[in-house]
Parts: structure tokens; C-alpha cells; sequence
């Protein structure tokens, strides 16, 4: 096998088990920032939590 077939196989690899990785990976309640001194929710909002706006 040549140099750039083996280099070729593994970029492919590891892109493909990144790929794959996000995919099956749990994301529960949304994404948040929690960043500096303000706190954004992007996900579903529960009645009763703390952070809802009334």
C-alpha cells in the first residue's frame, strides 16, 4: 500500500468517527451558554424553572 493510500484511509477514519460521534451522542435539554454574566437557554423551557421569563 502506498503512503498516500495509508494517510488517505486514516483522515478518512477519523473523520467519519467524528461524524458519527455527534451524531449518536446525547444532547439532553438543549444547548446553553453559560458564559460571562448572562445565562441563555436554547432548549425547552420546563414550567417552574428558575431561568423562565413571566
Amino acid at each position: 500500500m502506498k503512503k498516500f493510500t495509508k494517510i488517505l484511509i486514516s483522515i478518512i477514519c477519523l473523520l467519519t468517527g467524528i461524524i458519527i460521534g455527534f451524531l449518536i451522542s446525547p444532547i439532553k435539554g438543549g444547548i446553553g451558554n453559560n458564559a460571562g454574566n448572562t445565562f441563555n437557554y436554547y432548549g425547552d423551557k420546563k414550567e417552574g424553572s428558575e431561568n423562565s421569563e413571566n
